[in-house]
């Protein structure tokens, strides 16, 4: 984390922040919006990259792809946390999985579930609880996650320190613009419009969004022709490509804090504003609405030390009403596990779920000894 901090300069941080918005194919248009030669920006990617202090994934609009994010938090009995791991694993569809703590003590996961199968996963829960393998548990669909960008606003670059402003993150919270973002919406449909040659292409850029098109070929097993004009034609053509995930841990993670929160509003004015002022925050990963109600599910990082003082901003704008109700798990990075999208159950066109399949291994191992 040191090297990252010694590497991390003005000209760095407008590298950092210009990828997001330009994606990682498009360097000339990053080093033109900078005013930097092409060859130091692709140095200093590589760099990064290299080093491990920077991964690139590419984020796809899963609505377009008959896909429904969830989010769930479940909790199981003290020491039957690797029974939970393994009742979450046999769904298959997760993407995210980390131990969690706090108001709930189990794992915390995100999936990208087909939407045609949705009730079978609230069957698959209630199933799982009535064998006890999870004592409670919260599920959430959401809308497609917003990923935050990196945002040196905040960083001082001569003492290589942050300066965690909340008093005037609270005043933006008041004064943000009210209008709901349309990446929060409610997806309308989750109709499927990629074929599995493009699933294949997408789950290896969710792995690695600077993947070469020579590269993404041989996974696909066509021509780097044929691949370079799906990207465009398909997965730029038909926006199932959102934009791109730069990720980086701006402070260490020993002496930091990752949590997930779920936050109510009583209108959607509310959680509109709330979710304009966190586009540039170094404090949030990503966020999304939950679908069909006026509440918020978002990821933060933040330094220890900051935590509380952020806890406090959340009950100033509770007080002030902005925000309904709150609640959070903080997560165990080191238990993280994440993987792509299960493009392997697509087949013929449609997403496959063999719900008894999941029901008789539940039973296996929820009948299994701790």
């Amino acid at each position: 984390m040191l090297q990252y901090l010694k590497m991390l300069d003005s000209t760095t941080a407008k590298i950092l922040e210009g990828l997001a918005k330009h994606g990682p194919r498009n360097t000339l248009a990053l080093a033109g919006s900078i005013g930097l030669p092409p060859t130091t920006v692709n140095f200093r990617i590589k760099k990064l990259m290299k080093d491990g202090l920077l991964r690139i994934r590419a984020n796809l609009d899963y609505s377009k792809l008959g896909l429904i994010k969830t989010a769930l938090i479940a909790e199981s009995e003290p020491g039957q946390e690797r029974k939970l791991q393994q009742i979450i694993s046999n769904l298959d569809y997760w993407t995210y999985m980390v131990r969690c703590y706090g108001k709930y003590d189990g794992y915390y996961s995100v999936f990208a579930f087909p939407a045609e199968h949705k009730k079978r996963l609230k069957e698959y829960l209630e199933k799982a609880t009535q064998l006890k393998g999870l004592s409670r548990y919260l599920c959430f669909h959401t809308s497609n996650l917003i990923e935050v960008a990196p945002n040196f606003d905040w960083f001082d670059f001569r003492s290589k320190s942050w300066t965690f402003q909340w008093k005037s993150w609270i005043d933006e919270v008041q004064n943000a613009s009210d209008q709901l973002p349309q990446r929060l919406t409610d997806p309308q449909s989750y109709s499927i419009r990629a074929d599995k040659a493009d699933m294949l292409i997408m789950k290896e850029l969710e792995k690695d969004g600077t993947a070469k098109f020579t590269e993404l070929a041989k996974v696909a097993n066509m021509t780097p022709q044929g691949v370079r004009y799906r990207y465009h034609r398909h997965l730029a053509g038909r926006a199932l490509l959102m934009d791109c995930e730069v990720a980086i841990l701006p402070y260490p993670l020993p002496i930091s804090e990752m949590c997930s929160f779920v936050i109510d509003f009583d209108k959607e004015e509310k959680l509109a504003k709330f979710a304009n002022s966190l586009r540039n925050k170094p404090f949030i990963f990503n966020y999304a609405k939950v679908v069909g109600r006026q509440s918020l599910v978002v990821h933060t990082y933040t330094p220890k030390v900051e935590f509380s003082r952020f806890l406090d901003s959340m009950n100033r704008l509770t007080e002030k009403r902005l925000i309904q109700d709150f609640l959070y798990v903080n997560l165990d990075v080191a238990s993280f596990k994440r993987q792509t999208m299960s493009y392997e159950f697509f087949r013929e066109d449609k997403w496959t779920y063999a719900h008894n399949k999941k029901l008789e291994a539940l039973n296996t191992i929820t009948s299994r000894n701790a």
